[in-house]
């Protein structure tokens, strides 16, 4: 099949931006669904600079709103779909409810108005790490496979369980792209209390596997591309061997590259070697079949980091390094006190601590039959 128009939602976050310059810079025509924001309206100026007048068509339209799903999808018939709109976590555990409704029925508004088109288009879906659930590396140190059963421990991961079951049940060719830890610098410049509250409720020793934005944006790019190559599959999208961190590692290394410096182990606490319940995901994994499919692997870690500290101004990180000396000590004493005043114990217990700041609702509540 020759693919012309593709849609992609999501277009204007890390890796939709990513993938859309992929594909404009293929010479594809590109419907870039999105919410109408000032950010959307900036990055859909850059992409259209990028790209022959008329090849990229922006929609700033809402998910939920069936009606109007229907109607971009059927005014440009599109060969292919790459669908990464979503609520992540931990944004998500502000307002479970909405998260559900976006990244569930969002996704059901989607495969509705594509099985409506005469000649059915590829649907790439962005899934997530997230549907393995707790990952104990002590007792679980495999890599993870498309394989691994999936047990969500959150209802994000739950939501791309659930989001998951609806594009494989649409009877469209699919592909389901389930994503490791996106870096970049804007989704780094994003983080706030509740990322804050995430990094020191994860255990130190967790293991986290990363991939670079660009990478995902070439990965969904390439994807499209491949078409029935990768019909019916479920892909595992993660950066190379480098990327196969530890959680304080990682947060780590971010910290130097943008000129704070390392925090080390202390601001964290280790997780349980004998409680499967008192990890995260995502563990890491085994992405030999995804690479040689889709050839997405451009950037080691050594890579992003530079991404990363070059994106940063240079007063900001000369600031931060200066400050460095006085800031770290501060950081691991607020990080003690808040340890003793959550009366932590020995190990991490994340989902314990989660559950106690956001509630309930941002566990996942039903058990999913492995997909």
């Amino acid at each position: 099949m020759t693919v012309d128009t593709v849609l992609v939602t999501g277009a204007f976050g890390q890796v939709g931006r990513r993938c859309c310059e992929t594909l404009l810079s293929r010479g594809r025509r590109v419907i870039a669904l999105g919410r109408h924001t000032d950010t959307a309206v900036t990055v859909a100026g850059k992409l259209a600079g990028l790209a022959l007048p008329g090849r990229l068509l922006p929609a700033y339209v809402d998910i939920l709103d069936s009606a109007a799903v229907r109607t971009v999808v059927t005014e440009y018939r599109p060969d292919a779909i790459v669908h990464l709109a979503a609520v992540l976590a931990p944004v998500s555990y502000r307002n479970p409810g909405l998260a559900r409704r976006i990244n569930v029925e969002g996704t059901r508004n989607l495969v509705n108005s594509a099985q409506s088109l005469r000649r059915a288009p590829l649907l790439v879906e962005a899934s997530s790490a997230s549907v393995y659930g707790s990952r104990n590396p002590y007792r679980y140190p495999e890599l993870i496979t498309a394989e691994t059963p999936v047990n969500p421990i959150d209802h994000y991961g739950e939501d791309k369980v659930l989001s998951e079951m609806i594009v494989r049940d649409s009877g469209l060719p699919y592909a389901v792209m389930r994503l490791s830890a996106v870096i970049s610098p804007d989704g780094a410049a994003k983080r706030d209390s509740t990322y804050l509250l995430l990094m020191r409720a994860l255990p130190r020793d967790n293991r986290l596997h990363a991939v670079d934005a660009r990478d995902v944006g070439l990965a969904f790019a390439n994807a499209v591309d491949s078409g029935e190559r990768i019909n019916a599959m479920t892909l595992l999208i993660a950066g190379d061997d480098s990327f196969r961190l530890l959680q304080r590692d990682l947060e780590d290394d971010l910290a130097q590259a943008v000129g704070l410096g390392r925090l080390g182990p202390s601001v964290a606490l280790p997780g349980d070697p004998t409680d499967d319940r008192g990890w995260a995901f995502t563990g890491w994994f085994d992405t030999s079949a995804s690479e040689a499919l889709l050839r997405f692997q451009d950037h080691d870690w050594s890579d992003t980091l530079e991404w990363i500290a070059q994106s940063q101004k240079r007063s900001r990180t000369a600031l931060l390094r200066a400050l460095s000396p006085v800031l770290r000590p501060a950081i691991r004493r607020i990080l003690a006190v808040q340890r003793r005043r959550d009366r932590r114990g020995e190990y991490a217990d994340p989902w314990t601590l989660i559950q106690e700041k956001f509630g309930s609702e941002v566990l996942a509540s039903t058990s999913i039959e492995s997909r």
